[in-house]
């Protein structure tokens, strides 16, 4: 739908790609619970939304897509 909250994407993306972490991915940061490859995540939005590919202006803990970010998604799937 083109919207969701932070934790349903990192559910996502551990699904998808928690085989592919390494220890270091799986390190439990200073705050005593949050492992370092979900902190890449977060910076990760934060270019998304530099680049105008998520809304800057979304919900605290939403993440959204903009139509430049559907657009980079079609044309990622098309030179697949």
């Amino acid at each position: 739908g083109g919207r969701a909250r932070r934790c349903e994407v990192s559910e996502i993306i551990e699904r998808k790609m928690g085989d592919k972490f390494n220890k270091s991915d799986l390190q439990v940061l200073s705050d005593g619970q949050t492992k370092r490859w979900q902190k890449g995540v977060d910076w990760e939005r934060l270019r998304m939304v530099k680049d105008g590919l998520l809304r800057s202006d979304s919900p605290t803990g939403v993440w959204e897509i903009t139509e430049k970010g559907r657009k980079y998604l079609r044309d990622a799937q098309y030179e697949a």
